[in-house]
């Protein structure tokens, strides 16, 4: 499998490349600082993964160097990995054609078995399945995906206590996260916030 990482930080590129070495059959892997130099890279070897920050300089972001990409490698998976984890970004991230949008503060392992998921033909968005069908619904969420997650497991009846262990956060990030939901959706009752998951499909990512 030949893969491309974009991204302006070597650090970075490093220990992706480290990671993907270590966890697929990968044949040869080619680096690229920004957008310009990936679609260069994509245009003249045959790439069959990439995956590519968002924030990069020389006039030209993830974004718009995906949209370019996508059209440069039909069959390839392009998967954004970025810092920001905001529902506008990982929208336009699926509208312009990426297989995945996966945050930089994920673990290795979860990057490995989402990466994996990408590669079997599934969309992922931050190790949950997108699926096409639901997909409009879900990215209506005014939520982060971490608000999303405290939002759903609130809903399935976790404490504070349990949200904190199971995302390994603290117990006063998890009061921050209800807090903003609460601000978001207007109120604090839970038959409310289930309704609105319920509107939203929500629940059917979990």
């Amino acid at each position: 499998m030949n893969t491309l990482i974009v991204d302006d930080h070597e650090i970075v590129r490093d220990g992706l490349a480290m990671l993907l070495k270590d966890s697929f059959p990968i044949t040869s892997i080619l680096f690229a600082s920004d957008g310009r130099e990936a679609l260069q890279k994509a245009t003249n070897y045959k790439i069959d993964l990439v995956l590519m920050d968002l924030s990069m300089p020389g006039g030209l972001d993830g974004l718009h160097a995906l949209r370019e990409m996508r059209k440069l490698l039909p069959k390839g998976k392009i998967i954004i990995f970025s810092m920001y984890d905001e529902i506008d970004y990982q929208q336009k991230a699926f509208e312009y054609g990426a297989d995945g949008y996966l945050v930089k503060q994920l673990k290795s392992d979860s990057i490995i078995r989402s990466i994996e998921q990408i590669l079997k033909g599934k969309k992922i968005a931050n190790e949950k399945v997108i699926d096409a069908n639901i997909q409009d619904d879900v990215w209506k969420s005014p939520f982060s995906p971490r608000e999303q997650e405290v939002f759903i497991l609130t809903i399935k009846g976790y404490t504070q206590v349990d949200i904190a262990k199971t995302m390994n956060i603290s117990i006063k990030t998890v009061e921050n996260h209800r807090r903003n939901i609460s601000k978001k959706l207007g109120t604090t009752n839970k038959r409310n916030w289930l309704e609105f998951a319920q509107q939203h499909k929500m629940l059917e990512m979990y």
